[in-house]
């Protein structure tokens, strides 16, 4: 069965299929998760393997519960995170900075907590567990219905999924932190409206902007997606389902109006970066060679691989984006101008590796390029330098120091 674009229709979200379709996806797609959730479980084991044999503390943070091996998955923003879960975001005369973290991961670890016998950490890492396993699912169903329920499509589609098993930072896609539920959310708001579900792909997109503020760099490439659609179609005014790209507006409005009414500002959100952690603007010819001096200025060489990391991974996004954008691939060349944009205007480029998980695009074309004979040794590249980079992030990440 074909949509009117032309791609096979896959099994996915609000989607009905007859039995023998269905069925020829769910044993690969079975296979699939399962091997996910089997690399979700390494990746954990070797955190507390690196971390016992680096013979760490358990550590006298906020969110400690007394459980070392907990802890070694708690770390950095998780303590802002925690406390958002556990009191809110202005408990106890607090005014900054937890409101730079928006409420859709610390708001359902909240409510996983009791389930978890109230253990927040515990509630943290199986969210992001079960969440990075829905975005490897929604990957899948978004490569496979591009490139049709064949041989070629299911082992297009297991290729991207690999990708992000071996993204270098995917340890973040299993500890406290929120990438792996906006990945959840962005992935499903993707797949629904490749496959012209609108009001599904609004409430993903929906779930993206209540998780991260690029959730709304989300919703502009959703609507570059949609005017595709309408051009293809030769149609000059929108459908009624135009109205679903209200769900996430409404989402961020909500939010901003909260914060106004605890603080009186309506900027409270860009005030909080900008005093917790001095985000401001620069252009990118004054933030690269800022970053390239921030890199030798740093006081351990740790610090300076770690800088020098984050300096690589977004150039390798400037790349990509310019690939993307010669690919004429128009949505996802909108969502990563502005993903990538937004550090490249920073005068720092803090936390790249870990912002660069949810650079979605790069799966999908690395996927598709792997079946070209001219380009297939990129994204085997890819893999080859991810692999043991992946490895020094775990060893950063489990010896905390900072790569986050």
């Amino acid at each position: 069965m074909s949509n009117p674009m032309g791609a096979v229709m896959i099994p996915g979200p609000g989607r009905d299929t007859d039995g023998a379709a269905d069925a020829s996806v769910k044993e690969p797609l079975r296979r699939v998760l399962t091997w996910w959730l089997a690399s979700r479980v390494l990746v954990l084991g070797l955190v507390v393997a690196f971390a016992a044999a680096a013979r760490m503390p358990l550590g006298t943070h906020a969110l400690r519960d007394g459980s070392w091996l907990l802890n070694r998955f708690a770390f950095w923003d998780s303590y802002h995170l925690g406390r958002i879960a556990e009191h809110g975001y202005f408990d106890g005369g607090r005014t900054c900075c937890e409101q730079a973290f928006l409420p859709g991961y610390p708001f359902l670890v909240r409510a996983v907590s009791p389930l978890v016998l109230g253990h927040t950490i515990v509630a943290g890492v199986l969210v992001s567990v079960l969440a990075s396993t829905v975005a490897a699912w929604a990957l899948w169903g978004i490569v496979l219905d591009a490139a049709g329920r064949t041989p070629v499509g299911l082992a297009r589609a297991r290729r991207a999924v690999l990708l992000l098993a071996v993204a270098p930072f995917g340890v973040f896609l299993v500890s406290f932190f929120s990438e792996s539920l906006w990945l959840a959310g962005a992935l499903v708001a993707w797949w629904a409206g490749s496959q012209r579900r609108w009001w599904v792909a609004g409430l993903g997109a929906a779930v993206a902007c209540a998780t991260r503020i690029n959730g709304v760099f989300l919703v502009l490439a959703l609507v570059v997606m949609y005017a595709v659609q309408l051009r293809a179609d030769r149609r000059l005014r929108p459908r009624v389902d135009v109205l679903a790209f209200g769900v996430p507006t409404a989402v961020l409005a909500a939010y901003v109006t909260y914060l106004h009414a605890q603080t009186g500002s309506w900027t409270a959100y860009r005030d909080a970066q900008v005093t917790g952690w001095g985000r401001g603007f620069s252009w990118p010819w004054q933030s690269i060679p800022h970053q390239w001096d921030f890199i030798w200025a740093a006081p351990t060489s740790w610090l300076s691989v770690s800088r020098g990391i984050d300096l690589a991974v977004v150039l390798g996004g400037l790349v990509l984006t310019c690939a993307v954008l010669w690919m004429r691939r128009w949505a996802e060349a909108a969502y990563l101008v502005l993903s990538v944009g937004v550090i490249l205007t920073s005068p720092t480029f803090g936390s790249s590796g870990r912002y660069a998980l949810t650079w979605f695009p790069a799966y999908l074309v690395l996927a598709e390029v792997w079946e070209r004979p001219r380009w297939r040794w990129l994204p085997r590249l890819a893999v080859a330098v991810a692999l043991p980079l992946g490895a020094v992030v775990l060893l950063f990440f489990a010896t905390r120091h900072w790569v986050a």
